[in-house]
C-alpha cells in the first residue's frame, strides 16, 4: 500500500464552517463522543480558521469544593479548544471519531502533552480562547497537506469575569489517519493504530460477553467479560445502544460457527483468520483435544491475545497456535504451510469472522483464493460473514444501520466492502458448494436489520 499526501479540498470556508466546524455542530459532536463535554454543559461558541473560542459553565458538574471550576475540567477545556482550533485549518478534512468518515480521506488529531498554568480560582463561566497566528498556521496547513505528521504546540488562555485565569500550552500530532497503517516500506504501527485495533476487539468482546433473551441463541462465552475489560464492555454498550440488533447479530455468528464445529466429521484444524480477543479456541479445546487451533491476527492483536489468555484459568497453549499475519500484504496459505504443525490435508474449518467487510473486493477476492488453496481435504470448509452492500454504500433507510455505521467510523473500522450474493462471489473464486443464510434466517426473524447480514459456509468439493 503506498500512501499519497492528503488533499486540500477545494471547497470555501464558508462551505467547510457550515459542514464540519460549526459551533452549533461541533458541540454536538463533540458531545456524542466526549460524554463529560455533555453533563459540564461545555459548549464552543465561535470559530474561525486558526481561532476557536469554548464556554464552561459555572455549574454543579464543574466546581469543586470551594465553587470554583474544577482544574481537571479547564485542562479537558483547553484540549478540545486548542483541537478545534487547529482542526479548523485543515479544511475539508473531517475528523476521525468525531465526523462520519473514512481512514482515507480523515485526520486523526493526538494530545502529545499539556502544560496549564492556573492563575487565579475561575468564580464564572470561563471562556477559553486558542489564536493560532498566521505564520504558524500556514507552516501547519503546508505540512499537513504535504503529507507529513504535524507536531504542534498551541496556547490556550481562559477568562473568568474579564479576568485572565489559566493559560495553558497544548502539544498535538495531527496527521492522516490512512498514514497510522502499516505500510510494506515501514510496516511499524503507531500506538493509535494499535489502540485502534484492540478498541475494536475488546468491543466485540464486549457483546459476546452480553446474554441475549432471543429463544434461539443459546451461546455464551465464560472468558468474554474478563479480554472486553472495562473498555470492550462500555464499547459495547455503546454501540448496542445505537443498533440494539447487535448484540444478536454477533451472538447468532457465534453461534452458528460453534454448530459448524461440530457437524464437521473429524476436524483436526481450526484457522481463526483475524482471531481479534476470540475465545473460541480455549472454549473448544477440552472437548476437541485432538484438533490444532491457528489463530491469526496482526502482531498488535496476538501480544494482545498472549496477554489476556494468560489471565485465564487454563489457555490450553499446547492446542494453540499464534502467527502474526498481515491480510492485507501476506499470502495466508503460505504463512500457515509454513508452520510445521499445519497440514493442509487434514480436515480444517477455516474461521473468516467478522472481517470481510473491512477488505476491499480484491483484497477479499485474493484472501479467499488464499483460503482455498489449503482446503486439500474434502472435509475442509471455509465460514465467513457478510454484509449487504447497502449496508456499506449508507442508502439502507435504517437510521440505526446508519448510526451504527457512524459509531465503527469512530472507530476507525469503517466497513469497505459488502455483497448481496455470497454465494456467487465465492463460486467465482472456486468454491464448488457455498451455503448461505442470513441472520434473520438463521433466527426465524423478519427484523430487516437482521436480512443484511448473512453468513456462508464454503466447501472445495462438491
Amino acid at each position: 500500500m503506498t500512501l499519497h499526501a492528503p488533499i486540500d479540498f477545494d471547497i470555501s470556508w464558508e462551505e467547510d464552517f457550515a459542514n464540519r466546524v460549526n459551533p452549533e455542530l461541533m458541540t454536538r459532536l463533540l458531545r456524542a463522543s466526549i460524554p463529560v463535554l455533555e453533563q459540564s454543559d461545555w459548549s464552543v461558541t465561535r470559530v474561525e480558521e486558526g481561532f476557536c473560542e469554548t464556554l464552561l459553565p459555572l455549574n454543579k458538574a464543574t466546581t469543586n469544593q470551594h465553587g470554583t471550576h474544577q482544574a481537571a475540567l479547564v485542562s479537558l477545556s483547553a484540549d478540545y479548544t486548542g483541537g478545534l482550533a487547529l482542526a479548523s485549518l485543515l479544511r475539508g478534512v473531517p475528523l476521525a471519531g468525531i465526523h462520519p468518515c473514512r481512514e482515507d480521506v480523515s485526520a486523526s488529531l493526538w494530545l502529545a502533552g499539556m502544560n496549564v498554568r492556573y492563575k487565579s480560582p475561575s468564580t464564572g463561566h470561563l471562556t477559553g480562547v486558542c489564536q493560532i497566528d498566521a505564520a504558524q498556521a500556514a507552516d501547519i496547513r503546508r505540512r499537513y497537506f504535504q503529507g507529513s505528521r504535524v507536531l504542534a504546540s498551541l496556547d490556550v488562555q481562559f477568562f473568568s469575569n474579564g479576568e485572565l485565569t489559566a493559560e495553558a500550552e497544548m502539544k498535538y500530532f495531527a496527521q492522516p489517519t490512512i498514514q497510522l497503517s502499516p505500510i510494506a516500506e515501514k510496516p511499524s504501527r503507531s500506538a493509535l493504530f494499535s489502540h485502534k485495533l484492540k478498541a475494536s476487539a475488546r468491543m466485540i468482546a464486549g457483546i459476546r460477553a452480553q446474554s441475549s433473551s432471543h429463544p434461539k441463541l443459546r451461546v455464551q462465552c465464560p472468558h468474554a467479560s474478563l479480554v472486553a475489560g472495562p473498555h470492550g464492555e462500555l464499547l459495547a454498550d455503546h454501540l448496542h445502544s445505537i443498533l440494539p440488533q447487535l448484540k444478536d447479530m454477533v451472538l447468532t455468528r457465534t453461534q452458528h460457527i460453534d454448530e459448524l464445529i461440530e457437524q464437521v466429521a473429524g476436524v483436526k484444524q481450526i484457522v481463526l483468520a483475524g482471531a481479534g480477543l476470540d475465545m473460541r479456541s480455549v472454549r473448544h479445546a477440552a472437548e476437541h483435544n485432538d484438533v490444532v487451533f491457528f489463530e491469526l491476527d496482526l502482531p498488535e492483536m496476538i501480544s494482545e491475545r498472549q496477554r489476556v489468555t494468560k489471565l485465564l484459568e487454563k489457555d490450553y497453549s499446547e492446542q494453540r497456535v499464534l502467527i502474526s499475519a498481515d491480510f492485507k500484504r501476506d499470502d495466508l496459505a503460505a504463512v500457515l504451510t509454513a508452520h510445521p504443525r499445519f497440514d493442509a490435508t487434514l480436515p480444517t474449518i477455516i474461521v473468516f469472522e467478522g472481517c470481510s467487510m473491512y477488505f476491499t473486493e480484491e483484497e477479499n477476492r485474493r484472501i479467499f483464493t488464499s483460503f482455498l488453496e489449503i482446503m486439500q481435504n474434502p472435509l475442509s470448509c471455509l465460514w465467513v460473514d457478510f454484509v449487504n452492500t447497502a449496508v456499506v454504500t449508507r442508502r439502507t433507510n435504517n437510521q440505526r444501520i446508519i448510526g451504527f455505521l457512524e459509531g465503527m467510523d469512530s472507530l476507525g473500522e469503517s466497513f469497505v466492502f459488502g455483497t448481496d450474493n455470497p454465494r456467487q462471489l465465492l463460486e467465482s473464486i472456486g468454491f464448488g458448494l457455498v451455503d448461505t443464510v442470513s441472520s434473520g434466517e438463521y433466527l426465524e426473524d423478519t427484523d430487516a436489520v437482521l436480512s443484511t447480514y448473512s453468513f456462508s459456509v464454503a466447501r472445495r468439493f462438491c
